[in-house]
């Protein structure tokens, strides 16, 4: 028996205090003034738009160069050390409105097209046939291997290669008479570029009906953020759904996936169960669910190595899966390809700050501490949070969330008795 798994439950219920550190952390962002803070969905939106577009520069008489961008919220990054709104003009040494261009010889380039919109370097190109290339496949292609095998085994791009490539794509501009520019990470807002980006996400794994006062609290903010839920989960049913849906205004609603769990008990098989509960939530809502995260409540996981492929056939455009201390959205490689599913990554949880009668103090925190992680790189910070921990009296004052939860503690200590002392989830 697992007996650290009940006392855990206990102290979680008893000690975490989530609305005072959000609070916090909403409080520091109004302060900061220059936070996007939106849901998983715009940050989704916007990323493939950036991924897509690109910078064009012209040529102008006197030794200028024009900067233009057809993405209407982009800014361009210079030479590492300002951001600019395009259009714009920049005085060159040697006018050229030559970008660099890659070898088409590289051994990757479905991930060197990746990369380059990740960074946003779109406008480099592949040579024209005869051409001489400015970047080499011999300098491209040990740095496409490591951030390969860096994706893969971490779900990001270590520092180190890529920090190389912006280096040789640097020096790649430098050649060609050029300053260093690039698409910001962040879109720009009246003319602002924003410095960093805030992204909330809510577990709703229980206390649907404590979502209404957090989202009224985002709203005096001016913040939007993103609720996972579950169709077939044991503490909320479908008019729960279909009430939070009346309510949600501006905020996103997405999957808390069980793929695993709803194969078992409906489904047959994981990919179903990825399609089927994706369309059971949407007809409950009445809205697409566009993104997916799994849920590990219930003392059962619901990750496999098959999860990401049961995610992509599905149809969801982006998944925050991976806590990989990345800040930046990325297409994670996949069966030799890369995933057509966007990765957000989720850097800190409620449920990792240790238990204690500092919980919120602590959590506010590491939370400040995150966003300002994130702003080094101008990226996307990710909080996770769950809806139960921002009022537990409340959820409690529903008689029918008390039933289900009288319902629910004897399987829940029966299944922990079958489990082994160092045994986190009963299905694994």
């Amino acid at each position: 028996m697992n007996l650290g798994l009940i006392q855990r439950a206990i102290r979680r219920h008893t000690l975490m205090k989530d609305r005072p550190a959000y609070t916090a952390l909403l409080e520091h962002v109004r302060v900061h003034g220059n936070v996007w803070a939106v849901s998983q969905r715009e940050v989704a939106r916007w990323w493939e738009q950036r991924q897509q577009a690109s910078v064009q520069l012209r040529r102008i008489d006197g030794g200028r160069l024009a900067v233009e961008c057809a993405l209407a919220e982009a800014a361009v990054e210079v030479d590492s050390a300002r951001v600019l709104v395009p259009p714009f003009e920049l005085p060159v040494a040697r006018p050229s409105a030559a970008a660099p261009s890659y070898d088409p010889r590289v051994a990757d380039e479905p991930l060197l097209r990746e990369i380059l919109g990740h960074l946003g370097y779109g406008h480099v190109r592949c040579a024209a046939p005869g051409a001489t290339p400015v970047l080499p496949a011999a300098r491209l292609d040990p740095l496409l291997t490591a951030l390969r095998e860096s994706a893969t085994r971490h779900q990001r791009f270590d520092e180190e290669p890529l920090s190389r490539m912006r280096g040789l794509l640097a020096e790649g501009h430098r050649r060609c008479g050029l300053p260093d520019l690039r698409l910001w990470p962040l879109p720009q807002r009246g003319g602002r570029p924003y410095a960093v980006a805030l992204s909330v996400r809510y577990d709703v794994d229980a206390a649907i009906q404590n979502m209404a006062g957090i989202h009224a609290l985002e709203d005096r903010y001016g913040v939007r953020s993103t609720a996972y839920l579950r169709p077939l989960g044991y503490f909320y049913g479908a008019a729960e759904l279909r009430a939070y849906a009346r309510v949600v205004g501006g905020h996103e609603l997405a999957l808390h996936g069980e793929f695993v769990t709803s194969a078992e008990r409906r489904f047959g098989s994981e990919l179903r169960a990825a399609a089927g509960e994706k369309a059971l939530l949407e007809e409950l809502v009445g809205a697409e669910a566009s993104g997916i995260c799994m849920h590990g409540g219930e003392l059962r996981t619901n990750t496999t190595p098959n999860t990401w492929r049961a995610v992509e056939q599905a149809g969801f455009r982006y998944d925050t899966m991976y806590r990989n201390r990345y800040y930046h959205p990325l297409h994670l490689p996949g069966d030799g390809a890369l995933r057509r599913t966007l990765s957000i990554g989720q850097h800190f949880a409620d449920i990792s700050v240790a238990l204690g009668p500092d919980f919120a103090e602590e959590l506010a925190a590491a939370f400040i501490e995150q966003l300002h992680r994130a702003e080094e790189v101008a990226g996307v910070f990710v909080p996770v949070m769950h809806p139960l921990y921002f009022d537990v009296a409340a959820y409690l004052r529903h008689p029918r969330n008390g039933l289900r939860l009288a319902a629910f503690v004897p399987r829940f200590l029966a299944t922990v008795a079958r489990m082994r002392r160092d045994q986190l989830y009963s299905n694994r």
